[in-house]
């Protein structure tokens, strides 16, 4: 089993006796572990690199099996019958898709055999010895649904048996975490119905404590905050109500949005320009058969609605088109910022080949000029624009540690804060006066929103089950919209399978 995560606490691999249930560490550092079918070995991955490693069932011996390459990250190892070989998925995001694999290897992380190759994989399990069970999303227009497969394979090899075969064809399923029970008679698995809103919190002491958030978007669908007015008084949000992301306002008083714009492409992440005359947002055209999506334009609507205008192309997408966990429906990269304060651009932020490119744009002439490249792993980055447009803060998503780059946009030396006490930094944004950040910090209980003083000093606000993807400060500094993940999940069970 994986160890609590929290504060200051490590990740890592733990054994619990079942008589007297009694805690013993194996290994600090690791997580996702799986135990071979004889008791004698475990496959886990490394919680920094994230290679896949192999060790005794004491944590004794442990040593790298597969490192991921040509951009690809591992997930989920576990052995196939006999112990002699390795089980695992890879993926890789690229403009818009994700390239999921389900492969094995032996030993040595040798003789890679594909399983499955499909965009659309979420999961997997083993049904017994020959039998691997799978589960794919469906098309659009229902992304977020799934049905359940069947392949057999070679224990030996590790090779496919024949062509795979649907196992259901139901509606508003997902199959999260499927389980075979000892027998592989019966399937046990989650189906998790997932939806985001936006909250709207009260701050109060100069920003270090919130509140009780209440709840400002009514529907059951996907919405997510972008921005705020000059004022403080309006929300700009995206939602795909109409089973479409389009632009809504709503004031903090109001029960109904305003829709800004609503047409047939993909629109993310609307925020008011410098001086206030404009909603600026991302688009992209919907491709034809879940194709990737390689560009998009980033357009701009009066704030009191109108027809909207393109400010100037942008390159990629930061979701996965035909994934099924709706916080692929915010963040990532490419994406932008816009100060509070006329005068100054708007940050363009563009991720490619291991680096974010930051380039300075107006909303309403277009491109300015690059302000810098930085190598990082684009996958893991989130990052803020301080609100005089002067200050980039930068952050990674890791287990060991909370460091925020503060990047000055004229150029000169960065500064690092470390955030005492906390790692898993997942979103980051500026305090309203610049003075001070807010940062979401996950863990496996749950996401915290936490304020953090420039000499990294941090103060909890917000502890919560829910996953907390976006944090953004009102102007005046009062308020702060926050856009959770709501999870709603029932465990259910398939007493019998069909037969093989």
């Amino acid at each position: 089993m994986s160890g609590p995560v929290g504060p200051e606490e490590k990740r890592g691999i733990w054994v619990i006796s079942v008589i007297g249930a009694t805690l013993r560490k194996l290994r600090d550092e690791a997580f996702d572990a799986s135990v071979s079918s004889d008791g004698s070995q475990i496959v886990f991955r490394d919680a920094e690199s994230r290679d896949i490693w192999a060790m005794g069932a004491d944590g004794q011996q442990a040593h790298l099996v597969i490192k991921p390459e040509g951009g690809y990250h591992v997930f989920e190892p576990s052995w196939l019958p006999g112990a002699q070989r390795i089980i695992y998925g890879r993926y890789q995001e690229k403009n818009g898709q994700a390239n999921f694999v389900l492969e094995s290897r032996d030993l040595k992380g040798a003789d890679p055999v594909i399983l499955v190759s499909d965009q659309r994989f979420r999961d997997y399990c083993l049904a017994g010895d020959g039998r691997l069970l799978y589960v794919l999303g469906e098309p659009a227009p229902n992304l977020y649904d799934a049905n359940l497969w069947e392949l057999r394979f070679d224990s030996a090899t590790g090779k496919p048996k024949g062509k795979p075969r649907k196992l259901t064809d139901w509606t508003g399923f997902t199959f999260d975490f499927p389980k075979m029970t000892t027998d592989f008679k019966s399937l046990a698995f989650l189906n998790n119905q997932n939806q985001s809103d936006v909250y709207v919190g009260e701050l109060a002491g100069d920003g270090s404590e919130l509140k009780p958030a209440r709840r400002l978007t009514l529907d059951d669908r996907l919405d997510w905050p972008g921005g705020w007015s000059a004022d403080s008084k309006t929300v700009f949000f995206y939602s795909d109500r109409t089973r479409n992301f389009d632009i809504y306002k709503q004031g903090v008083n109001e029960r109904n949005a305003e829709v800004l714009v609503s047409d047939a492409e993909e629109k993310w992440a609307p925020q008011a320009s410098p001086d206030g005359k404009w909603v600026v947002y991302l688009s992209w055209a919907k491709p034809a058969n879940d194709a990737p999506i390689t560009a998009g334009t980033i357009k701009r609507v009066p704030i009191s609605g109108g027809p909207p205008e393109n400010v100037m192309d942008i390159k990629g997408h930061p979701g996965i088109v035909s994934g099924g966990f709706i916080g692929e429906t915010v963040g990532g990269f490419p994406s932008f910022r816009c100060p509070q304060h006329a005068g100054a651009p708007c940050v363009l932020a563009e991720g490619e080949d291991k680096q974010i490119t930051f380039t300075a744009f107006n909303p309403e002439k277009g491109r300015v000029n690059e302000i810098a490249k930085i190598p990082a792993e684009v996958d893991s980055m989130n990052w803020d624009l301080s609100p005089d447009g002067t200050r980039i803060a930068l952050t990674k998503f890791d287990f060991k540690t909370g460091d925020i780059q503060i990047i000055p946009v004229a150029g000169g030396s960065t500064q690092t804060i470390s955030v005492k006490g906390w790692t898993q930094i997942g979103w980051v944004a500026w305090a309203g006066d610049g003075k001070s950040l807010f940062v979401s910090c996950f863990s496996s209980r749950g996401t915290s929103v936490v304020h953090v003083s420039l000499n990294g000093d941090a103060r909890p606000l917000l502890k919560s089950v829910w996953d907390f993807t976006s944090v953004y400060p009102s102007p005046d500094g009062h308020s702060v919209a926050l856009g959770p993940v709501i999870t709603n999940a029932n465990a259910w069970i398939i007493p019998k399978l069909p037969d093989r």
